[in-house]
């Protein structure tokens, strides 16, 4: 699979900086992509952008190895770009090729080079710089192979195993509780806080249902306001949260010392999901007690999160099992296509020098009765000698290196 190379950045050796300095402005791409492979003297191209990857995955067959091609990478970027764009120092830059670069792609579309295994968007833009590509006309059949089994291959570890339904962030499992009772009652949600936990809360919930009601509770009325204008949401002073109401949610993520819900208030607040961001915790542990209240809090969601982690070990291990399937078939895959011209050629040669030797067997009949059987007997000749060499040179070039049978074919035509 040598024609394979990937060369970029990644969150695995650069710096958020880096690899976003690394990245082609999204307006420039479409005329950057063209000159870059031309520049780069490759068959095919596919860019692709994300939060932590900057990277070039080519179709390559010239002189350069995957560190040269680096190099002019790197020198091509700033100068097609106006300099807006350029690759941090090479140490910190990736450069692949052959089954390396393969398995580098199939395990980014699978979310297993993610900074978070199983992230469910990974794939999706993937598949969007491959399209991309493809639009542009820098991308063809050499990569289409290439990427059609990493789609496989992410699909597979996504029905296959329980990565991407194993959460291990507390913000993921926090939003998992939420989704479920926002689509199990009405009723607005509560907001106790107005810092940056808060701040992802509302996230959450605008994310889960944009548009539902937000009811910010806060000390400060000033911070308060701002903070519920800003989220679109109403303001209520802490102390009126006392009093109970009807919320499909309350979600705490204050700075106290004491807990600002007691086990009093969580029964006027009843029936409701008490999600506890806050640390130290805002509920006070007998509020789980009280009837039509669901008490989440950070030490279970950590707990849930632990175990979700120890549980991802033996997922991951099944996903790489995955990934190095999918690289054989391609493998077999590629294999093949080098094997047709080699198969037509050795037909061809063969059957010629079957005709040659037969015409001198055949005799009798009419002209057209014996150019018939001739050639009734030349191909199926021709079909049977093959098969042997095939057989053979599939084998060498699936141990060894593709280079074989372009090398063996030249011999031949000699």
């Amino acid at each position: 699979m040598r024609r394979y190379v990937v060369i970029g950045c990644n969150q695995g050796s650069a710096g958020p900086e880096d690899v976003g300095r690394a990245q082609i402005p999204a307006e420039r791409v479409a005329e950057v992509l063209p000159a870059l492979k031309s520049e780069l003297g490759a068959q095919e191209l596919v860019y692709l952008a994300t939060c932590h990857r900057s990277e070039f995955y080519l179709a390559y067959q010239g002189p350069l190895c995957p560190g040269r091609l680096l190099m002019a990478l790197a020198a091509a970027l700033p100068r097609l770009t106006g300099g807006a764009c350029a690759l941090p120092g090479i140490e910190k830059c990736l450069a692949e090729h052959e089954l390396n670069a393969s398995r580098h792609l199939f395990r980014v579309a699978a979310a297993l080079d993610s900074l978070m295994p199983g992230d469910n968007q990974i794939l999706g833009q993937v598949k969007g710089a491959y399209r991309l590509a493809a639009d542009l006309g820098v991308a063809g059949p050499r990569l289409s192979a290439l990427f059609t089994q990493a789609f496989r291959a992410a699909k597979r570890v996504r029905t296959e195993t329980n990565l991407s339904r194993l959460p291990v962030s507390l913000l993921s499992l926090a939003e998992r509780q939420l989704g479920r009772r926002l689509a199990e009652a009405t009723g607005a949600v509560a907001v106790v806080g107005a810092g940056s936990m808060a701040a992802l809360a509302v996230e959450l919930v605008r994310k889960l249902d944009p548009a539902r009601a937000i009811v910010v509770f806060n000390r400060s009325r000033e911070r308060g306001e701002a903070f519920a204008a800003a989220c679109r949401g109403e303001y209520r002073p802490l102390e009126s949260l006392a009093a109970g109401g009807s919320f499909a949610a309350v979600i705490t993520a204050a700075s106290s010392q004491v807990a600002l819900i007691s086990p009093e208030t969580a029964a006027r607040l009843a029936p409701t999901l008490l999600l506890d961001l806050g640390m130290p915790p805002n509920v006070a542990p007998g509020c789980a007690e009280i009837a039509g209240v669901e008490h989440v809090d950070q030490v279970a969601l950590r707990r849930e999160a632990d175990a979700n982690r120890a549980a991802r070990s033996a997922e991951i291990a099944q996903a790489e099992a995955i990934v190095e399937e999918q690289l054989r078939e391609l493998a077999y895959e590629v294999m093949e296509v080098e094997l047709s011209p080699v198969a037509r050629h050795l037909v061809a040669t063969f059957r010629e020098v079957a005709r040659t030797e037969l015409a001198r067997m055949v005799d009798g009949g009419s002209e057209a009765s014996r150019e018939q059987r001739l050639d009734e007997a030349v191909d199926r000749l021709s079909q049977r000698l093959v098969r042997v060499p095939l057989r053979g040179l599939r084998e060498v070039a699936w141990h060894h290196s593709a280079d074989v049978l372009t090398t063996f074919l030249a011999a031949v035509e000699k």
